[in-house]
């Protein structure tokens, strides 16, 4: 079941739930998959993009990523519309693949992140699961990404690793809408947009004190980290957006 939030279907499945998909995914590898984790700020960036919006709406599985969006679920739950059960944060489903990575064999590739970070990722689940099967990393040079020759390299390097699940960090919207427009050329059974997990994984950006996480906190402790890059996001335009949400969600249910 998919439950909207500010007109975005988001699947209302927990952790675990996520996880047996995915397996359930990669077993029957006739179909090509992708999964979707938004936040706030993808929910900002759907306002206004209707590309990214027409891909949230292909995605095979869309994931509550970020708390508020879990808030606004609450918000607008009804007798015949419960709310998201919990939080699925990417940066956790991450370990979540490779702990399944090294329980049952499964093959991962990694595009994206910033620069050493999706190398120094890998090595972060190889000394934390040792049986993860990292299949291959790529981290693709930021000028050249959209060069036709880029894309046919990236294209082959992720043929040559036959990967069970590819994890893409290269932000949103660009790694949705790219997943989405590669998908049947990558033939990989499960495509996931992962942000900056590879970042958080290696140690390169720490990962909020998991009290602040379950408090939806994160996003201050990231803020305090980079202000200068994340201070307009933030209190630009995602603090304002999700109080406009909240009203207009609050006014709707009153009204239905």
């Amino acid at each position: 079941m998919r439950v909207p939030v500010t007109g975005v279907g988001f699947d209302a499945v927990t952790m675990q739930e996520t996880v047996e998909w995915i397996r359930n995914s990669v077993v029957d590898k006739r179909l090509s998959r992708f999964i979707c984790t938004g936040n706030l700020d993808h929910l900002v960036l759907l306002d206004r993009d209707h590309e990214f919006r027409t891909v949230y709406g292909a995605a095979d599985l869309v994931l509550a990523d970020g708390a508020p969006v879990v808030w606004l679920s609450r918000l607008s739950a009804r007798k015949d519309r419960p709310p998201l059960p919990e939080r699925v944060a990417g940066s956790d489903l991450f370990w979540e693949v490779a702990r399944l990575s090294h329980d049952e064999g499964l093959r991962l590739f990694f595009l994206g992140g910033a620069p050493g970070s999706v190398e120094n990722a890998a090595q972060a689940v190889r000394n934390r699961y040792s049986n993860a099967e990292i299949a291959g990393v790529y981290c693709p040079p930021f000028e050249t990404f959209s060069d036709l020759d880029e894309q046919e390299r990236i294209l082959k390097f992720i043929h040559d690793a036959r990967p069970d699940i590819l994890l893409v960090g290269l932000g949103a919207p660009k790694q949705e809408k790219w997943i989405c427009a590669n998908l049947e050329t990558l033939r990989v059974p499960v495509s996931i947009g992962v942000g900056g997990s590879f970042e958080m994984a290696c140690g390169h950006v720490q990962r909020a004190p998991v009290w602040m996480r379950r408090n939806g906190l994160e996003w201050m402790f990231r803020f305090v980290q980079e202000p200068g890059r994340l201070y307009k996001r933030y209190f630009v335009n995602d603090v304002p957006f999700l109080f406009k949400a909240a009203v207009a969600t609050l006014r709707n249910k009153q009204t239905t």
